[in-house]
């Protein structure tokens, strides 16, 4: 059963800031609104750790205030999905988007109670660490990446095992799916809020199944730029059609006797250099030509990323204008810094609904809607 929520809320009579009011319209209590101000305020506005004590304190001089986010964010029963589908239609309203980026963002925790929590080995790192693995779609446009829903992984103890579900309060729907299946349920969301389609641009990271990844967004019928690895078998397409197909390779071995960044693709920015070749990708129905780019951004003889693509040669400039932007940038870095890495709740649940709310700040942070919403401290008693 829902605990109440402080009624001390800060309350006030003018009008909340809007596009954060918009966002949680749907809230069914005045408090839970005024809450979720609340936090997005605490989010933007508190320096270092977004620790529930820590945002309360810089926003309000309640003292039972930290009490009253830590209800509204773990036990108070509100629906996030709602919040970040509205979220998508205000991200995708107000500005041009020209790609939808999923990235997996890698959580480090200590313990081991947190929803989802386990080992893994982070390629980026070189080591193992103890964390969680949350999957971001973000909208990409000349404002970056905006960060618009989430799934968080759970490894198939957390769904096989029940002690384990019914600590973090996983719901009985939810069930094991891998990685790469999560990305390509956030695209499926994505499309059905958005009514329209954008090319799609993942980097795996090591965390994902590039090939499973691509024959889900072919099945789709999505546009699409993925980092590929290394062991990847592709063939060489030939120059003309011909009845013998060509061997497989190895990523490596293509890029290393085919392609160069001599074999400059040009875009917007002088660095990183890309060298591309047409490739023949094996796929169910039937082999699919793309093009293979090698990302060089050091003087290394191996490219620092493989990416491959399915854009019409027409598009391929803009194919590798979103690979240079995607050196250049790194999706969730706006979100871990305003927080996605500090709830220390366990709950699946609570770890949805705080990551609902960073993307609500980071969202009106960009969309330069001011530093904050308008949120009045209230007199403490």
């Amino acid at each position: 059963m829902d605990r109440t929520i402080d009624d001390s809320a800060p309350t006030t009579g003018a009008a909340p800031a809007q596009p954060v009011h918009r966002l949680f319209a749907h809230l069914p209590r005045a408090d839970q609104r005024r809450w979720a101000e609340v936090y997005v305020k605490g989010l933007l506005t508190t320096p270092g750790k977004k620790s529930l004590r820590r945002m309360a304190a810089s926003v309000t001089p309640s003292p039972t205030a930290s009490q009253s986010l830590q209800q509204f964010v773990n036990v108070s029963p509100w629906e996030w999905r709602p919040v970040r589908a509205e979220l998508t239609r205000w991200v995708a309203g107000h500005t041009p988007v020209r790609a939808w980026t999923v990235a997996p963002v890698v959580i480090p925790k200590r313990g081991s109670l947190a929803a989802g929590v386990h080992r893994r080995f982070v390629p980026g790192l070189g080591r193992t660490v103890n964390c969680q693995l949350a999957l971001g779609a973000f909208l990409t446009s000349g404002l970056g990446d905006v960060s618009v829903d989430w799934q968080l992984y759970l490894p198939r103890e957390w769904t096989a095992d029940s002690r384990l579900r019914e600590q973090a309060r996983i719901p009985g729907s939810t069930g094991y799916t891998d990685a790469a299946g999560l990305c390509l349920a956030l695209l499926d969301r994505l499309a059905r809020t958005t009514g329209r389609r954008a090319p799609v641009v993942i980097d795996p990271e090591g965390h994902l199944d590039a090939e499973a990844l691509i024959e889900g967004l072919e099945a789709r019928g999505h546009d699409w730029i993925v980092a590929v690895p290394d062991t990847l078998r592709l063939a060489l397409a030939p120059a003309r059609s011909a009845d013998s197909r060509p061997p497989l390779e190895t990523v490596r071995t293509l890029v290393r006797r085919h392609a160069s960044p001599r074999t400059d693709t040009r875009t917007e920015h002088d660095s990183p250099r890309l060298g591309a070749l047409s490739t023949l990708v094996p796929l169910p129905g039937g082999d699919r030509t793309c093009l293979l780019v090698g990302e060089w951004t050091s003087s290394s003889v191996r490219p620092d990323r493989t990416w491959l693509t399915n854009l019409h040669p027409d598009r391929h400039f803009q194919a590798g204008a979103l690979i240079a932007e995607r050196a250049a940038a790194r999706a969730g870095a706006a979100e871990t810094e305003l927080g996605l890495h500090d709830f220390a709740g366990r709950s699946y649940a609570g770890w949805h609904r705080h990551a609902t709310l960073v993307s609500a700040a980071s969202a009106h942070r960009r969309l330069g809607h001011g530093g904050c919403p308008h949120t009045p401290h209230r007199t403490a008693p």
